[in-house]
């Protein structure tokens, strides 16, 4: 077993949803028939698009909510303080709609919330009414993530954005210096072959404090997806790409990263088909060459962990998770891995010591 970090955490990036009540794209079809769960499932199965599926990994994570209580529930065994809600697939009608996510999540979360990322469309006339509304809706309200995440052209993967470069229209690009001017953080996710495209936009404004998702998500590193990946030598080309993009990110200083997000099925580990659970040692193995370069290339002081639950909870639990990332730290001294585990989420996000 790693040596045991005991100190405190923070998850700084979660999902909470309940397709129940809230607007998400499968809303209609779990209020028509979450009565019969096989029904439900059969029908997602037919009616999602197979790239979403297979993005998910398994459709239950999407169709079952994912409450305050059960984040606590999974996370027990750890001493964590409490999460950073990341926004995700709230389905607004009119600009000001995505308000409405902040605004339940302070009716359904207590002291566990610890900031929240709000939704916008940076290129949206109403960015500065929209920000305002997540601030009056919540005090906890620090930032905004505006998806990045696309394929590029390959159908087999999911696409998150509207289109492959929206970090170079004119109008999202004001939106995203208001952020910095506004003293907001942005939380960039893209795609492994997107890095670039981050990197120079980080170059270009350098005001508006930056936190990279998932880092970078490279896709199909540890095995086959979406057609990337399939051979060995392919995925030590997608990991020796991503550490030159991903120190290029680095070496602004605006930018930090989650170590996150890896355990979702568009890695191409394949745990989330398993039989027998993936183990902590199994999991630092796979995570090691990315974790360990983005810690020498950010630094532990613009470094976060987070579980990224539910989406990577398909694939193993909460505490072989964090046991993995206690073996991935272990090599650090115990002001820097606190500040992995904690202290960098908590500057990034203004957490007081008294949330």
């Amino acid at each position: 077993m790693p040596a045991m970090y005991d100190g405190p955490r923070i998850d700084a990036h979660i999902h909470q949803w309940d397709p129940r009540v809230t607007p998400r794209t499968v809303t209609p079809a779990v209020k028509a028939l979450g009565w019969n769960p096989r029904l439900l499932r059969t029908l997602a199965q037919k009616a999602v698009p197979t790239a979403m599926l297979e993005f998910v990994g398994d459709p239950e994570t999407a169709l079952n909510p994912y409450l305050p209580g059960m984040w606590r529930a999974d996370t027990r065994p750890r001493r964590v303080r409490g999460f950073v809600h990341v926004q995700a697939d709230w389905q607004a009608k009119g600009p000001m709609g995505v308000v409405d996510e902040t605004r339940w999540l302070e009716q359904v979360c207590g002291s566990d919330l610890l900031a929240v990322v709000g939704r916008v469309d940076l290129a949206s006339p109403s960015l500065d009414a929209i920000l305002d509304g997540h601030h009056a809706a919540s005090h906890r309200f620090r930032g905004i993530r505006d998806y990045l995440a696309h394929s590029d052209g390959n159908d087999a993967l999911a696409d998150w954005a509207s289109r492959p470069d929206r970090t170079a229209e004119a109008a999202w690009r004001r939106g995203y210096d208001r952020l910095g001017e506004r003293g907001l953080t942005f939380d960039a996710w893209a795609y492994g072959h997107q890095l670039p495209s981050v990197a120079t936009l980080l170059g270009a404004h350098p005001e508006t404090a930056v936190v990279l998702d998932h880092l970078g998500s490279p896709v199909g590193f540890g095995g086959p997806f979406a057609g990337v990946g399939t051979t060995a030598r392919e995925r030590d080309e997608i990991i020796r790409r991503w550490r030159d993009d991903i120190a290029a990110v680095a070496a602004h200083p605006q930018a930090h990263v989650k170590l996150s997000g890896l355990a979702m099925p568009v890695s191409g580990f394949g745990w989330h088909r398993r039989d027998v659970p993936v183990t902590a040692e199994e999991v630092a193995e796979g995570f090691r060459p990315l974790v360990h370069h983005a810690l020498e290339v950010f630094g532990p002081s613009r470094c976060m962990v987070a579980s990224n639950f539910p989406m990577d909870r398909v694939s193993l639990d909460f505490t072989t998770l964090m046991d993995a990332m206690d073996l991935l730290t272990e090599h650090l001294d115990e002001a820097d891995r606190r500040a992995v585990l904690h202290d960098t989420a908590a500057s990034f996000y203004g957490i007081t010591e008294d949330q």
